[in-house]
């Protein structure tokens, strides 16, 4: 069975006595294992959702940024254009592994390359992409420069992680070609994971699906592709035709060509590595009771 982690963003509800996330989540079914914490309303708020999941015995990890300050604050800014602010960016990662030390997380996971790198000739808001305005043209950074200033980031990270003692996971991000070309000998992210094995990958089933149909490539592929380094997985379903996310996985997607192969990516990776973690993050805000238990219990079986 999937090791099944809940999504705790913006801070914990009670209804009804029980404890739910704002995205619908109810922590007290007995098939969580743990938690995993970012975006968080306040320090005061994470550290009550780190003592919370502590508490149920539940393995902990930190979705960075732990405590979100702004709407577009979703990694250090690694690509900044001066030296001076990218060396910040990675000091600010370090300070931020440690903290998750701190709160006894096992992991902490954040998103690379950042900030968004995309084509300035892609029809992105057609495909359902909402490009934050911190986004820089990928043209500024050709493959070789991007290859250097990201082995800098890498090297960073898997020190911190080794320091501290937290396993660093790095989600792919942004709508750009230079991490999700179709064609393998194009791939800037295996040579990266290979020369750092220390470091994981995480495969977003609903991500990779939108990636894949905005550049032509297959999701399939691209979890195979890096299959050697995914030890973690953000599972949720994904409408490619409405470019919609966060979709609670269901059996009968399984065969509508219009969902992304969310299940199949799961198992693939699940059978390679029984011990990966998956953060169901799904948004069962919209869906009805019935439909959020028989995902959760389709998820956990896969």
């Amino acid at each position: 069975m999937a090791r099944l982690l809940a999504p705790i963003q913006g801070r914990l509800v009670r209804e009804g006595g029980r404890l739910m996330t704002p995205y619908g989540h109810d922590l007290e079914s007995p098939l969580w294992q743990g938690a995993e914490i970012g975006f968080l309303e306040s320090e005061e708020t994470a550290e009550k959702a780190a003592r919370e999941a502590l508490r149920r015995g539940w393995l902990l990890g930190v979705h960075y940024p732990l405590v979100q300050a702004h709407r577009w604050d979703w990694a250090p800014f690694w690509l900044a254009p001066e030296e001076r602010a990218r060396s910040e960016a990675r000091k600010a990662a370090r300070r931020a592994v440690r903290r998750a030390a701190d709160l006894g997380a096992a992991y902490i996971l954040f998103h690379y390359p950042w900030p968004a790198l995309v084509d300035p000739t892609a029809d992105y808001l057609s495909a359902g992409w909402k490009i934050p305005p911190t986004a820089q043209d990928e043209r500024l950074w050709p493959r070789d420069r991007l290859a250097e200033l990201s082995e800098e980031v890498f090297s960073s990270l898997d020190e911190a992680s080794r320091d501290l003692s937290v396993s660093v996971i790095l989600e792919l991000d942004g709508p750009n070609h230079l991490f999700f070309d179709p064609d393998p000998q194009q791939d800037l992210c295996r040579a990266l994971f290979a020369d750092h094995p220390d470091l994981r990958l995480c495969v977003d089933t609903g991500r990779f699906g939108l990636l894949a149909r905005q550049h032509g490539g297959d999701p399939l592929a691209y979890t195979a592709r890096w299959l050697p380094f995914a030890r973690h997985m953000h599972l949720h379903g994904a409408r490619w035709d409405r470019g919609e996310n966060h979709l609670p996985p269901l059996p009968e997607h399984e065969d509508d060509p219009g969902y992304t192969p969310a299940a199949a990516m799961a198992r693939m990776v699940l059978r390679a590595h029984p011990q990966a973690l998956t953060v169901l993050e799904t948004d069962l805000r919209g869906a009805t009771a019935d439909a959020a238990s028989r995902s959760m219990r389709y998820c956990a079986a896969l």
